[in-house]
């Protein structure tokens, strides 16, 4: 009997000890759930605002018109993997109707604002691509050294604010 109280006592104590993820001002431990970050998300549109990425849409780049890759150390290039995300609602009053270039495994592989990583969009559209990011959120997007325009700025670091948008003339 006495060792389940111990048990018991010791397994109350350890749970009141565990910070929680955003309780209190701690980090992530143990009994955390992990969510992953949002990933780089990029609404391609021309100048009239028409979706680029949408099958409707006449000259739209489909996803095998489409290369994002890396150059390593030895120049040789490393594909990055992406997919194409249809239109969605975020919330009652946020509605995405664009089509959007989603890379999960960018965020992650950009160490610093000098990496370059290039966007290839047809046969002869190349963009090169820089990120700033910061716990494994894209801050900023750098599109051939201009700074991408967010798409949406609700102001929480939410999935909406990781949106940029390139505009091809």
């Amino acid at each position: 009997m006495k060792k389940i109280l111990i048990v018991l006592s010791l397994l109350f104590i350890i749970n009141l000890g565990c910070k929680k993820e955003n309780i209190g001002g701690g980090g992530l431990c143990a009994c955390s759930p992990i969510t992953p970050p949002p990933p780089l998300s990029l609404v391609i549109k021309n100048n009239a605002d028409v979706d680029l990425l949408n099958p409707k849409t006449t000259g739209y780049f489909d996803k095998s018109q489409i290369q994002l890759y890396a150059r390593d150390a030895n120049n040789a290039i490393k594909q990055i993997s992406f997919e194409i995300r249809q239109p969605f609602t975020y919330t009652a009053n946020l509605k995405l109707d664009y089509y959007q270039l989603i890379s999960s495994e960018i965020p992650y592989l950009a160490k610093s604002a000098d990496q370059t990583f290039y966007l290839k969009l047809g046969d002869n559209m190349l963009y090169e691509l820089n990120l700033k990011v910061t716990n494994n959120i894209v801050d900023k997007l750098l599109i051939d050294k201009k700074e991408a325009l967010k798409e949406f700025q609700t102001g929480n670091n939410s999935y909406p604010d990781a949106i940029f948008r390139l505009k091809i003339s």
